[in-house]
């Protein structure tokens, strides 16, 4: 009897956390395996902005040698579901992307400078995803005026969720666009692309 009970009070909690050890949100993201075709050339050229308003090229924040650049939907009358639980995951796993030599930033898209201070509300929600420390720990920055986005060519009711994997040269080694707002990539699919480059 007491067997049974262990085991009902497991199940319980596989349920309620995951096999992962993660809280579970009920959100599914995609397996992906296979790059999309990639838009433009030379990444490290795309200015955003960091939330005290100072420009930043992606070059210049590169210290790793691979760069996943995740692209939020951005502010459409609030901050999506779906970009709270990918960015708080991405939170919780961050330092799953070392041993591949690898570093993360988010990018927040808004229609005007003014929208800006809503950066604050998806910081909130990711810290709500119960991360580590408090700390978010990777960078938030800016797209103002959805400029990265439309030279990316992903413009959709602000931006379709995306994610690339970026090299030092700038030159992305993989691309994946979402044709929805719940299309996006699992953590665990980033993490193959990247031990697949070798990093």
């Amino acid at each position: 009897m007491a067997t049974v009970r262990l085991g009902v009070v497991l199940f319980f909690l596989l349920c309620v956390v995951g096999c992962d050890g993660m809280p579970d949100d009920g959100i599914q993201f995609m397996r992906v395996t296979d790059s999309q075709p990639i838009t433009i050339d030379d990444f490290s050229t795309l200015v955003f902005t960091d939330p005290e308003g100072k420009e930043v090229k992606l070059a210049d924040i590169m210290t790793e040698e691979y760069l996943v650049l995740v692209i939020t939907r951005g502010w459409y009358g609030g901050v999506c579901f779906y970009c709270a639980s990918q960015t708080s995951r991405w939170a919780r796993r961050f330092d799953e992307l070392e041993p591949y030599n690898a570093q993360l930033a988010v990018i927040f898209p808004t229609e005007s400078a003014d929208e800006a201070v809503k950066i604050e509300e998806l910081e909130k929600r990711i810290k709500k995803g119960q991360i580590p420390n408090e700390d978010i720990p990777y960078p938030i920055l800016l797209d103002i005026n959805l400029s990265s986005v439309d030279q990316l060519g992903i413009r959709s009711d602000l931006a379709k969720p995306s994610t690339y994997i970026i090299d030092r040269e700038g030159r992305v080694r993989f691309a994946y666009v979402g044709e929805s707002i719940a299309d996006r990539p699992t953590v665990d699919s980033i993490l193959k692309q990247l031990s697949q480059l070798g990093g």
